[in-house]
């Protein structure tokens, strides 16, 4: 893109396009003009050396020292400061829209910054409400206890199925299995269909617990049954043992009981009379199959449910309770920062919303001064370029007119004086040294 615009000023027209090739003409090597030689800077300290009294300035500046370095200096960059001016004064037909977009970038980090701070200001609240802390705190210490115990087991997950619903689910059918097997038996018994109803659904639980209890014991029994386990310890896993041992007797005595007792009666109840028919329609009933039959099912629904048990549990019941109260607490801390994390997010979109406008309006504004923000850009990087080249050359000039002076003092072939308004007071040659010298500032 040409740009061709010009803009007055009291030296007449000024092309953006010459003012800014001029700028990007005042070479490196102009700004090392400023250089000067040893000899010459030798030269010059010695003439100030002859006097026997050298004054300086309060930048430490002597009357040599500005002949020979400081107006070089300036001049150089006086020459700089022209040719700038010239280029900012092109630019000022576009240094609208260039401040506008300055401007935008501007707001656009204010709205991170405050973005940023929202987001820790959010977590500073969220690590100081006692209820965090505690949740916090209880998830760090259980993850801790599982993070071992999975070491310690090889990193394999713990069988949970027996902590779950479904689990209860599984042996609840168990018992419903064991109510279709005796409640004929009962009622048959007893003779009253709620107290055989009842009788079922007792009996059923106790099955159902019965197998519970031996699947999980068989499951865990070289850990329960360890020698590193106190008599006690064991002693308890015994009486449980013996309890569920009694349960399952009970069902199976009672239900076998039951069966045969409702034979007798139903041979009993055959038994009236010779019928025309004979055995024709008559069922025969057999005590002792039909209490076989009764004990291998209700048999058969235990071992169900104790395999259930079995596959349900793990080797490890510790690993069980420690896994299961580090879900707990890991799910009460994912529910907190749920909370959190939905307000770092409003947060983070408002402040998205609000930048993507800024950034889309500056980018807008730039395709409009495109190129001469590239010559903004290069001036000012380029600017850089010759201030450090001539801060550079300054130093060593004055870094070798301080050396003679110093070796001058330090033979007793003058002395040094510092001037400050009409104040005159001696220097040592050791706060001269470690005096900095001042040029004039960068334009």
């Amino acid at each position: 893109m040409s740009v061709s615009n010009e803009t007055d000023n009291k030296d007449g027209p000024v092309d953006l396009n010459q003012a800014f090739r001029d700028a990007m003409g005042f070479t490196l090597g102009r700004a090392r003009a400023v250089s000067a030689s040893i000899d010459t800077l030798r030269s010059q300290a010695e003439e100030e050396i002859a006097f026997g009294h050298i004054n300086i300035d309060e930048n430490g500046i002597t009357s040599g020292m500005r002949l020979t370095i400081i107006e070089p200096e300036q001049e150089v960059r006086a020459e700089w400061r022209h040719l700038k001016s010239r280029f900012e004064t092109a630019m000022q037909p576009y240094m609208a829209d260039i401040t506008a977009i300055d401007d935008l970038r501007q707001q656009v980090n204010k709205i991170k910054a405050k973005r940023d701070q929202q987001l820790k200001g959010i977590e500073l609240e969220l690590t100081q409400d006692p209820r965090f802390i505690n949740v916090d705190e209880n998830y760090s210490r259980s993850k801790n206890r599982y993070d071992d115990f999975r070491n310690k087991h090889s990193n394999r997950d713990a069988q949970m199925f027996a902590k779950k619903k479904i689990y209860w689910v599984v042996l609840a059918l168990v018992l419903l299995t064991e109510c279709f097997v005796n409640y004929h038996a009962f009622n048959a018994f007893w003779g009253v269909p709620a107290v055989a109803l009842g009788t079922t659904i007792i009996l059923g639980v106790l099955l159902a617990l019965a197998a519970h209890q031996h699947g999980e014991l068989f499951k865990q029994w070289s850990y329960r049954f360890a020698p590193s386990k106190s008599p006690g310890e064991r002693a308890g896993s015994w009486r449980m043992f013996a309890l569920s041992s009694a349960a399952l007797a009970i069902v199976l005595c009672f239900t076998g009981w039951a069966r045969w007792a409702a034979a007798l009666e139903a041979m009993h109840n055959q038994g009236g009379g010779d019928s025309i028919l004979g055995n024709v329609g008559v069922v025969q009933v057999n005590p002792a199959r039909d209490v076989f039959i009764s004990l291998i099912a209700n048999l058969g629904a235990w071992m169900v449910g104790v395999i259930i048990s079995y596959v349900g549990h793990d080797s490890d019941p510790d690993y069980m309770d420690i896994t299961k109260q580090y879900h707990i607490h890991r799910k009460a801390w994912e529910k907190m920062q749920a909370v959190m994390k939905a307000r770092r997010q409003h947060v983070v979109a408002t402040a998205d919303k609000e930048i993507e406008e800024k950034e889309r309006a500056a980018e807008t504004r730039s395709k409009a001064v495109k190129p001469q923000l590239n010559m903004l850009r290069q001036v000012a990087i380029y600017q850089q370029a010759i201030e450090a080249e001539i801060k550079a050359v300054t130093d060593a000039n004055v870094a070798t007119y301080k050396d003679v002076l110093l070796n001058a003092v330090n033979n007793g072939k003058a002395k040094l004086y510092l001037v400050q308004g009409t104040a005159t007071r001696p220097v040592s040659p050791t706060d001269y040294y470690r005096m900095t010298v001042k040029p004039a500032p960068v334009a």
